[in-house]
Parts: structure tokens; C-alpha cells; sequence
């Protein structure tokens, strides 16, 4: 009898503990990711709206925030749309502002992180109405503006149903003591990318949204309110409900791009390859082409893989996992293409569980860093014609914090051919800019650089941002392409630069040949006409050349970096 006891009260006692902790996840089932019905009838209302709430354009010159530029902190709801897990793992890193409907429930969730292993001193509860979690679709845009301050750009957000998500940033801007304008647009968080230097994306969505708006006036709006002067709008692959360009794409940074790949048996396949070649075939604002970088999603619907939704905080990417098969490969992807960073996989819990349309990125918006050491620089890349083994290279470098940028701590440190480090100093040519020279150059050597600043708040920047783990490179006069190749649209190359392996995907390929800068064959291999993956990993660093031969008889040249 006392066992038939125990056991009853065990059962309870583990009911109850299932009820505590749903207590604390809310799918908000009266507000699917989706646009419901209702919604769907309303959406007429939103361009009056859109005009009647925007306020004047941020002075410019204005530039837009990458979420791969410096944060601090980030943006969640409760009860929580993400694993508590991940709240742990990012109050290790930066500060977690949680948006609460009101006080007890403030309380309430600070004493369900702390019971499971949340860093509470870096966690802040803030009282805003919401009616979801998907703080990215609501959530404030960053940008620099004409003042040189952090400013919040806010939309109108897409689901009209959701008032109060679409109001939230009027709690959430006196937190962050930042200035707030409103643009006229229909808009929403996940199908907004860009790139800190002009360069935006979103699917044609945006179009569809936002009808009484041209092509043309569209970019007006996003080159007056958010400084990108160059707004791509692509067609959805996914052909889903959601058409969010994070559910299948994500800017790793200024010249790379990660694009979701599926089967070559899925009906979407062609869709896929179409929304890569878009970026591969596109000039970045640094002036090179994107590294592409795919990760393969099996497109089943019923395995979770949504790769690309992951959340790029300073030096850590927070990566959804779902315990599939193909986890590895794409934590894999992100060390190829993102080296020095940390890359931490979440795994999603019973409640609430990733999506292929909707996981990690979507319930989780950066906070940008109002104080930022902000660099800017447009980098030396590929082949660079140097004068007297000398070459001169310009920053614009500003403290938003206000404070003394400290003079011997702005550097520029270099290496050729692999050597040691050594650096140089940047010095002030007038206001906000600085220029340093690396000498010492001759013909054919590589050259990896990047730039170093402090200033008196304690901050420590680096352009890239990761610094020395992936350098900016270029190569000293180098020959000129050795085929006179017309780059094939078809043709994939990636990841570029390459550590072990190259990958090229496209069709019709029947063989390569590949040459170093000397003009000097390093190897020739057959290709199986659609894919071959090419093990490099014991060619010394530097640019060689694949020269692709076609079904055609077309020679296809691509330029390659191994580090």
C-alpha cells in the first residue's frame, strides 16, 4: 500500500513539475507565425497606417547595423518561445532583455531562469505588452545616423491582429535611450537582412505587402530611413507561408552568404540554386563577389533544420539543431565559413520546438551597442597593384561612446606569406579618418590584414570583426586571370576562402584544372557533372585558380583563397 502511495504521489509530483514548467512557455496559440485569416482581411488597413504613423527621415548620412557588428545584448520574450537553455547560455555572454507583460510576471520569470542555471545579473526584465514572441518580426532595427548616434528604425509591422507587438518599441525605446524614427513601410523582422554597408535583402515579400509602393519608391524609403542604397528583393525558394528570408538565408558577413540547399530531388531545388546564384553572381560593396556558403536542409518538413534561423551575437552564433543527421554538417558549414567564432548548437526542447520556418532567429532580436567603437573600412581584397612594395590603406574609426580613441592603440597588423604578425600604426588624416601604410611588399606575395582600435570606455574592435582568425587578405600583383573565362551564373565555388576542401556544384562540368599564382599546375581531376568536393588541405595559403571545362568546351575561371 505504501508503495501504491509513493508511486501516486511520485506521478503527481512529476504532473506538477510538466504544469511549472509550461507555466513558463506560451505557443500563443491565438497568434500563429502565420498570418491568420482575420488577419488576412485586415491587411488592406495597414498602408494608411504605415503613412499616417511615419515620422521625418533620420539625418544622414545614415548606415544601417549588421547583426554581425557589435551588440549588446539581446532581445527575448516571456514566456519564453526558446529553450531555457539558450537564456543560460546567453547570459553568459551579453545582457538579456526579456519583455514581460507586467510585473509578476517579471518576478515570475526571474525566478524560473535562476532555477535553471540563468546568469540573473545579466538578465532585465522590461514591461511591454506583447502579444507573441517573435521579437525579431517586431523588434527594432539599428542604424548609425548623421549624428553619429545608435537610432531605431520601426515599421509597420505586418500582422494586424498583433497591436501590441506592432506598439512594443514605444516601451522598449526608453530602455535603450536611443532615438526612434518610423518609416512608411509594411515590413517585419525576418525577411530583413543587410550588411552594414548599404546592402539589403528580403524576399519580393516586401513587394507584395506594401501595394501602394513601386519597386523604386520602396528603395527610396530604405536609402532615406536606413542608409541602403542597395535593396535586393529575391525570390522565396521555400514557397512556404512565411516567405522570411532568415528561414533560408542569413549575411555571415559583408561578403558572405549562407544559403539553404536542398535535394536535388526536391521540386524547390531549381528555386534554391537560383536564390544562391543571385549573391555569387553579385558585387558586394567591398567590391569582390559573396563567398557563398550552403548548408543542406533535407526540405522534409518533418525534420527540423532550419540552419540559417540562427542569431549572430558579437564573437558567438547561436546555431537550432533538432538531433538530425545533418547537424554536424551544418556546424561544420558555420566553422568553415565563420573561423574564430564560437558556434554553439542549440538543441530545441519538447516545448517549444524549431521549425523549418521558424526556430531561433525568428524569437530572438540583437541589441545594438549604443556606444559602439565603430570601424569602417573597404578592405584590400584579391589582386592589388602596389607601387614601390608600398600600399596605403584608409579607416573611418569613431567612438559612439564619446570618449578619447587612444592613439597608440589604432593599428593595422599584417603578415606576408604566412609569417609572424606585425603591425603599423593608423594615424589621423582629419575628423574621423585614419590611413596606414604596409611596406615591405613584392610581387606575389599575400598579404593578411586587419584593423585593431580602443578607445578610453575600454572597448577593443577589431575590422573584420573576429580579426586575425579571419583576416582580410590580397595578393601583390599577382597575373591576371589564366583562362578569359565569362563567370558561368551555373557554376558554384565554395566555401572561398577554403581550409580543407573546395566544393564546386553546377552542371555540365566535365573536368578542372587547378594552377597557383605562379601559373604552375597544382592538380587536374575529373568532375562528375554535378558536385565535387576538392581536398586542398595541403596546399600552402595563398589565391590559386580553377579553371572549369564544360560540356560545351566553355572554360570557366574561379579565383580561390586557401588560408
Amino acid at each position: 500500500m505504501r508503495k501504491i502511495i509513493a508511486s501516486i504521489a511520485l506521478l503527481l509530483f512529476a504532473i506538477s513539475l510538466v504544469f511549472a514548467q509550461s507555466e513558463h512557455y506560451d505557443l500563443h496559440p491565438a497568434f500563429p507565425h502565420y498570418l491568420t485569416a482575420e488577419e488576412q482581411l485586415l491587411m488592406h488597413t495597414l498602408p494608411e497606417k504605415a503613412i499616417r504613423n511615419a515620422t521625418t527621415a533620420p539625418q544622414g548620412p545614415v548606415n544601417a547595423l549588421a547583426e554581425f557588428q557589435p551588440m549588446g545584448g539581446v532581445l527575448i520574450s516571456y514566456p519564453l518561445g526558446i529553450p531555457v537553455s539558450l537564456v543560460a547560455q546567453l547570459s553568459q555572454v551579453t545582457q538579456v532583455k526579456v519583455l514581460v507583460n507586467n510585473a509578476n510576471q517579471g518576478n515570475l520569470a526571474l525566478s524560473f531562469f535562476a532555477q535553471n542555471g540563468v546568469n540573473v545579473s545579466n538578465v532585465e526584465t522590461w514591461n511591454a505588452p506583447h502579444d507573441s514572441y517573435w521579437t525579431r518580426d517586431y523588434g527594432p532595427w539599428f542604424i548609425i545616423d548623421g549624428n553619429d548616434q545608435v537610432a531605431i528604425i520601426d515599421f509597420t509591422y505586418n500582422r494586424p491582429q498583433r497591436p501590441h507587438d506592432d506598439a512594443a518599441l514605444q516601451y522598449i525605446v526608453p530602455h535603450l535611450d536611443m532615438p526612434r524614427y518610423e518609416m512608411p513601410m509594411i515590413h517585419t523582422g525576418g525577411n530583413y537582412m543587410t550588411d552594414g554597408y548599404g546592402t539589403a535583402a528580403s524576399t519580393q515579400l516586401v513587394i507584395t505587402e506594401n501595394p501602394n509602393e513601386t519597386v523604386a519608391s520602396l528603395r527610396q524609403i530604405a536609402q532615406n530611413y536606413l542608409g541602403v542604397n542597395n535593396y535586393l528583393f529575391i525570390e522565396d525558394p521555400m514557397h512556404d507561408y512565411i516567405y522570411h528570408i532568415d528561414c533560408w538565408g542569413k549575411f555571415l558577413d559583408v561578403d558572405k552568404v549562407l544559403v539553404a540547399q536542398v535535394p536535388v530531388t526536391d521540386s524547390r531545388y531549381n528555386d534554391y540554386e537560383a536564390a544562391a546564384a543571385v549573391f555569387a553572381n553579385a558585387t558586394t560593396p567591398w567590391g569582390n563577389h559573396y563567398q557563398v556558403y550552403r548548408v543542406f536542409e533535407p526540405g522534409i518538413e518533418w525534420y527540423a533544420t532550419p540552419y540559417t534561423n540562427s542569431l549572430i551575437l558579437n564573437d558567438h552564433v547561436f546555431v537550432p539543431i533538432a538531433g538530425t543527421q545533418w547537424d554536424d554538417d551544418a556546424i561544420e558549414v558555420y566553422q568553415q565559413a565563420m573561423p574564430g567564432y564560437t558556434i554553439v548548437p542549440i538543441l530545441q526542447s519538447s516545448n517549444p520546438q524549431w521549425e523549418n520556418t521558424d526556430a531561433l532567429h525568428c524569437r530572438t532580436h540583437e541589441l545594438a551597442d549604443k556606444g559602439m567603437l565603430y570601424i569602417k573600412h573597404y578592405p584590400l581584397l584579391g589582386n592589388q597593384e602596389v607601387q614601390n612594395g608600398s600600399v596605403s590603406l584608409t579607416a573611418d574609426i569613431k567612438a559612439l561612446s564619446e570618449q578619447t580613441l587612444i592613439s597608440d592603440s589604432l593599428l593595422v597588423y599584417y603578415r606576408i606569406n604566412n609569417s609572424v604578425w606585425q603591425n603599423t600604426a593608423l594615424t589621423s588624416v582629419g575628423g574621423s579618418s585614419f590611413e596606414a601604410t604596409i611596406s615591405g611588399l613584392q610581387n606575389l606575395d599575400t598579404v593578411d590584414y586587419y584593423l585593431f582600435a580602443k578607445d578610453q570606455s575600454g572597448r577593443r574592435e577589431h575590422h573584420p570583426y573576429i580579426g586575425a582568425a579571419d583576416p582580410h587578405r590580397f595578393v601583390v600583383n599577382a597575373p591576371d586571370d589564366i583562362s578569359s573565362p565569362s563567370v558561368e551564373a551555373s557554376i558554384m565555388l565554395y566555401p572561398n576562402p577554403a581550409v580543407d576542401r573546395i566544393v564546386l556544384r553546377g552542371d555540365n562540368m566535365t573536368s578542372v584544372s587547378v594552377f597557383d599564382a605562379m601559373g604552375k599546375l597544382v592538380t587536374e581531376i575529373p568532375l562528375n557533372h554535378i558536385a565535387t568536393a576538392i581536398n586542398c588541405k595541403d596546399w600552402p595559403a595563398g589565391v590559386y585558380y580553377l579553371s572549369i571545362l564544360m560540356d560545351n568546351g566553355t572554360i570557366v575561371s574561379k579565383k580561390v583563397v586557401k588560408l
